[in-house]
């Protein structure tokens, strides 16, 4: 699998079972799910792969993430802005720590 060049760098939790959210731990593949942020969805890949480790559900944990469409998310993002993760319902929610140019 080819590495992927991170767009930013997050702060995520993702929700317990218990919170609402998924089942399972996220394995350490590239994980794909929308970003909601100020009212519209993007399309991202959580770069979980280049952890070297799951996530497990209800930690917080600090994330790569890559845009499909960069372009028009990337100039919208800057540290402390917040945003959602969907699968099916809201699955998390993390903070932008640092956007990579």
């Amino acid at each position: 699998m080819v590495k992927l060049k991170p767009d930013i760098i997050a702060k995520l939790k993702l929700y317990s079972k218990e919170e609402g959210g998924r089942s399972k731990n996220i394995p350490p593949v590239q994980f794909g799910c929308p970003l909601f942020f100020e009212g519209e969805y993007f399309d991202c890949r959580l770069l979980v792969d280049q952890l070297g480790t799951s996530i497990e559900l209800g930690t917080l944990v600090t994330v790569p993430i890559k845009f499909l469409d960069p372009e028009f998310i990337k100039p919208r993002l800057c540290p402390g802005k917040h945003f959602k993760l969907w699968e099916m319902k809201f699955i998390g929610e993390g903070e932008v720590v640092g956007v990579i140019t």
